[in-house]
């Protein structure tokens, strides 16, 4: 198994299973839609983003390859925002929003990387 495919497992199957309850439940309570902002999702897609940095860098990669996987798994977000709840629910101005998941899964990535790069080097 490639590093890519390594690192980006499991946290892939928690992000999908995460986005689909996510979907279900504002399929069933439109209103929510106002308290699941970006704001308050932010945290949980930036620790999504740590685990994949950690992973890649402890599966043998490089800081790059904690990038390609943050971008990646970004993708989900970014899908799920535009397509699930933009078309399937007819929610407006969700592709902002899925760019922002995007986005903050992929800072995550260099936060989780870059920690785990500089505990292997002893800190410095």
């Amino acid at each position: 198994m490639n590093t890519l495919t390594k690192t980006l497992k499991w946290p892939f199957v928690s992000l999908l299973l995460t986005g689909g309850c996510h979907f279900i439940i504002e399929a069933i309570w439109p209103d929510l839609k106002n308290l699941f902002t970006a704001p308050v999702l932010a945290p949980l897609l930036l620790a999504f983003g740590i685990w994949v940095g950690n992973r890649a860098i402890a599966n043998k990669g490089s800081y790059v390859t904690a990038m390609i996987a943050g971008l990646i798994l970004g993708l989900l977000p970014l899908l799920l925002e535009s397509l699930g709840f933009g078309m399937i629910l007819h929610f407006e101005g969700r592709v902002l929003v899925g760019i922002f998941g995007m986005s903050m899964i992929f800072f995550g990535s260099l936060i989780g990387a870059g920690y785990t790069l500089s505990k292997s080097e002893g800190g410095s």
